[in-house]
């Protein structure tokens, strides 16, 4: 789905800086007893480490506009919208453990409705 919120060339798009405005945190971290709160895990590790297999790590690129923000179109304004993967790394590979999870808006709506039963 285009949402034409960038007119022109895709090498366009940092200039304004609107990947910083409309994403408001990193594009991932790593999960398990390391995760956000642990003092123990360290950069070297993670962010300037090597994959390895048995690792875990969630792929969260996300888009959030603002209330007020006038760059985006009125039905867009307050509102925020991530996909998130969790991804264990294989000696393969790896393998993608939300990968039967809802991804299209269709899908997610027919499952909110199945829940509500």
């Amino acid at each position: 789905m285009a949402w034409d919120l960038v007119k022109g060339p895709v090498e366009r798009v940092p200039e304004p800086g609107l990947q910083r405005r409309w994403t408001l945190h990193g594009t991932g971290h790593m999960l398990g007893l390391d995760v956000h709160d642990c003092i123990q895990a360290r950069a070297e590790a993670y962010v300037e480490g090597t994959l390895e297999p048995g690792m875990v790590l969630t792929v969260e690129p996300g888009l959030y506009f603002q209330p007020d923000d006038l760059t985006v179109p009125e039905e867009y304004r307050g509102i925020g919208v991530r996909i998130e993967g969790d991804i264990l790394v294989t000696p393969d590979g790896r393998r993608n453990l939300s990968a039967a999870l809802p991804r299209t808006f269709a899908e997610v709506e027919h499952w909110m409705a199945a829940l509500a039963g």
